[in-house]
């Protein structure tokens, strides 16, 4: 409970009582290395709050090559929100780039707690704000920053990255290929 209790200071102060309602939903689980937490073309139910690893979304285009949505450490919310949201099947695979532990949501329990309850309506509104934004600064991202300013402000938000998961899945990440990716490491730390 402490650990969603300071979870949910980022976004919208509480109460004990909303505290307690939203506590009664979560399950803390731990998923292994390349566990998928949600498959291609499944009907997600689960929202996720990760405590500890990183998970990744990721898509496969048509030539089969992969390409990273999001990438999400500690203490940020998962989930295909899109597909939980239209009830339908998922574009995106959610995988565990290392073992994770997530605090586990049954999101339309969630939801529906939300509309009895004002607080937890303003609690998820902030949430989805913050998504919102995450989601927008990253298309900016994209489209205004070279490779080497996205790597450079990657190494900021995620300090250590290099050294917790694929390079790949970071060239990927950064919408670059592997060999963009080391010339930039090599620049970038010379």
């Amino acid at each position: 409970m402490e650990f969603f209790r300071n979870f949910s200071l980022n976004f919208y102060p509480l109460s004990e009582d909303s505290l307690e309602k939203i506590s009664e939903l979560l399950t803390l689980k731990t998923f292994p290395k390349n566990y998928e937490l949600v498959s291609l073309g499944q009907n997600p139910t689960n929202v996720y709050i990760l405590k500890s690893g990183i998970i990744r979304a990721y898509n496969i285009d048509e030539k089969g090559k992969e390409r990273t949505k999001t990438i999400y450490t500690p203490i940020m919310t998962s989930g295909n929100l899109g597909a939980l949201i239209k009830n339908e099947p998922s574009t995106l695979i959610y995988e565990c780039l290392t073992d994770c532990e997530v605090l586990e949501c049954d999101y339309q329990s969630f939801y529906n707690l939300s509309l009895q309850h004002h607080e937890i309506s303003i609690f998820h509104y902030k949430i989805l704000e913050a998504i919102y934004i995450r989601e927008e600064s990253k298309i900016l991202e994209l489209q205004i920053l070279d490779a080497t300013q996205r790597y450079k402000n990657l190494q900021e938000k995620f300090p250590g990255i290099d050294n917790l998961i694929n390079q790949y899945h970071i060239a990927s990440y950064l919408n670059i290929t592997p060999v963009q990716l080391s010339r930039i490491r090599k620049n970038y730390i010379n």
